[in-house]
């Protein structure tokens, strides 16, 4: 996966308007949580990018809780770590949390 840091307000409002072209996956994890390290990890081993061509940004929520507060009134995406987030046209078209947060469930859209 070609991961891109999402670690200011511009970049969320960068992905917000991406999505108005393409689906955008965004990513938030926690670094102290063992889940969102498990999840990342199976997501990463999984993901082929012939097949999904859209683009992968991640939040450090521990680091940048703003930006996940951001994400949660922008998309009213309630905050939850791991969290899966695909939105189209600046809006979540599937949402995902925790062990659900799962490989096959996200290529349904693929671009």
């Amino acid at each position: 996966m070609n991961w891109i840091k999402a670690d200011s307000i511009d970049k969320i409002n960068e992905i917000k308007a991406l999505s108005g072209s393409e689906k955008v996956l965004i990513f938030k994890f926690s670094t102290k949580c063992s889940i969102s390290y498990v999840v990342r990890s199976l997501l990463e081993r999984e993901w082929n990018e012939g097949e999904m061509q859209m683009k992968t940004y991640f939040v450090d929520v521990i680091s940048n809780r703003e930006l996940s507060d951001k994400i949660e009134n922008e998309f009213g995406v309630t905050h939850e770590t791991p969290q899966a987030i695909i939105l189209k046209d600046s809006k979540p078209v599937f949402t995902a949390s925790h062990g659900k947060v799962i490989f096959s469930e996200l290529r349904k859209y693929a671009n």
